[in-house]
């Protein structure tokens, strides 16, 4: 199974210069229970903010570059590539960003782990818009840290 997973703020704020733009523990929590066991699949800005957990996971990163290596993790040159690798895993396959890389898994992805924070960050990328590719709602957790509520939703396709 292929998962997107994904947290944004109001705006569908992502990102903030290579890197969350919040620090919140309860959606760093869910990220990180969520993917334990799976292959995860990223970008290489992605990876330098995630990089000092990579150890403890499997992770496959997506860089154009031609040269050069990723310290605890698999360097691929396209999605489809890194998805040929994960697959031979037999483990359950994230997609973790950036933007690039959700908009070209979008249409191939089954499931879609979002956790939409009520409130407004700065940043400069934003998460595509998933409402007709994810429509069906599988469940919905609603919590909250520090006055900001959080909804942890999980979509699929039709």
């Amino acid at each position: 199974m292929i998962n997107i997973i994904v947290a944004c703020d109001r705006n569908k704020l992502i990102g903030h210069q290579g890197k969350l733009p919040w620090k919140i523990e309860k959606d760093w929590n869910y990220f990180l229970n969520k993917t334990m066991d799976g292959i995860l699949i990223m970008g290489r800005v992605c990876f330098e903010d995630f990089e000092s957990h990579a150890a403890s996971r499997k992770v496959i990163v997506l860089s154009k570059a031609h040269s050069g290596s990723f310290k605890n993790a698999h360097r691929c040159h396209s999605l489809s590539e890194a998805l040929h690798l994960a697959r031979k895993s037999k483990k359950e396959i994230w997609i973790c960003g950036g933007k690039k890389v959700y908009q070209e898994a979008m249409p191939i992805a089954d499931r879609l782990y979002i956790t939409l924070i009520d409130s407004v960050f700065e940043g400069d990328v934003y998460f595509p818009d998933w409402q007709e590719t994810f429509p069906r709602e599988i469940s919905c957790i609603e919590s909250q840290e520090n006055k900001i509520k959080l909804k942890f939703l999980i979509l699929s396709k039709k």
